[in-house]
């Protein structure tokens, strides 16, 4: 079961790693206590009096029973190792009670909301009753929504027991984490007789193991050219290599500005993390062989599930 905890605070105080805020209900009740003990100030009336302690009492009974019921709760949290933006995936929470005799009573565990938007959690988990000695098991949606690595470290855990004149929240450290993959959106896909010099932004040839050589016939690359063989035979000759996939293309990332000689704007490096992620998803997919090549990385050449996994894990964590 899943709610939201509606309410509208008109006072809150912060001590230690608690927070307690004042419900509209709890300012109402704090308003008829103040009332009745000027009430019994006025009028000496011993019945005033017993209900102005009456009220204190409720006051410090809802004390003592939300701190208990926030006492001995731990929660673990996971999340999929990967992700990818836009797509939703389940964050399974277990909420335990490690308390020997006493339960914990109407608990919501809200995660705070990322001030940066690179992902969203919109549901808060609400469970009514957890048992001493007990572990529930609950899960919410979770959603990607810019590349990069994610650290969940602490939780909300808030409750309106007994009485909902007050809500008492506790911070509690949880350790989840998750990557967040590039945006892969539609590209044009390179024919597999197109290639391009080596520079910012571009695919060019590159082999496996050297398989043969051959003549040269119309329509090979230049770049294939074994000159050494051209020039003892005197006829151009090319060389071919074994290859797993269709094609083999290199991808080269830049993400330097040649005039300032330092990292380029985050829009722009953005642009060019998702172009180049785009390429390398729909070419494996292809069955083209691809490798990634960036200013401290280059990869060998693959075109297998993991290998596009592990292509996108570093474009992921490219600028963090």
């Amino acid at each position: 079961m899943k709610k939201e905890l509606d309410y509208k605070p008109i006072f809150t105080l912060s001590y230690f790693n608690r927070t307690l805020q004042v419900t509209r209900e709890g300012g109402g009740f704090i308003f008829l206590l103040f009332a009745v003990g000027i009430g019994a100030i006025n009028t000496g009336n011993n019945l005033l009096y017993l209900i102005l302690a009456m009220c204190c009492s409720f006051i410090a009974v809802s004390g003592v029973l939300s701190e208990q019921t926030l006492k001995g709760i731990s929660i673990h949290a996971h999340l999929p190792r990967t992700v990818y933006p836009g797509d939703s995936y389940p964050l399974y929470l277990k909420i335990t009670n490690s308390k020997k005799t006493i339960p914990s009573y109407s608990l919501y565990v809200d995660f705070p909301l990322d001030l940066r938007g690179r992902y969203r959690i919109d549901q808060v988990v609400y469970t009514y009753k957890i048992r001493p000695q007990t572990t529930l098991e609950k899960n919410l949606i979770f959603v990607g929504l810019k590349r990069g690595p994610i650290h969940l470290k602490t939780v909300k855990l808030k409750t309106s027991f007994p009485f909902g004149f007050f809500v008492k929240t506790k911070s509690i450290p949880i350790d989840a984490e998750t990557l967040i993959f590039p945006t892969i959106k539609n590209v044009a896909l390179p024919s597999p007789t197109e290639y391009s010099e080596e520079g910012e932004g571009t695919i060019g040839p590159a082999g496996d193991d050297l398989y043969s050589i051959r003549e040269y016939q119309p329509g090979d690359p230049m770049a294939t050219v074994h000159w050494k063989s051209s020039a003892k035979t005197g006829t151009l000759r090319v060389k071919e290599f074994s290859k797993g996939g269709m094609h083999n293309y290199t991808l080269i990332l830049n993400i330097i500005d040649p005039q300032t000689n330092v990292q380029v704007e985050p829009e722009s490096l953005e642009n060019r993390v998702t172009e180049t992620a785009s390429l390398a998803y729909h070419l494996i997919r292809r069955g083209d062989e691809v490798n990634l090549k960036t200013p401290e990385i280059k990869t060998p050449s693959g075109n297998t599930e993991a290998h596009l996994e592990n292509i996108l894990k570093i474009l992921a964590r490219i600028g963090y």
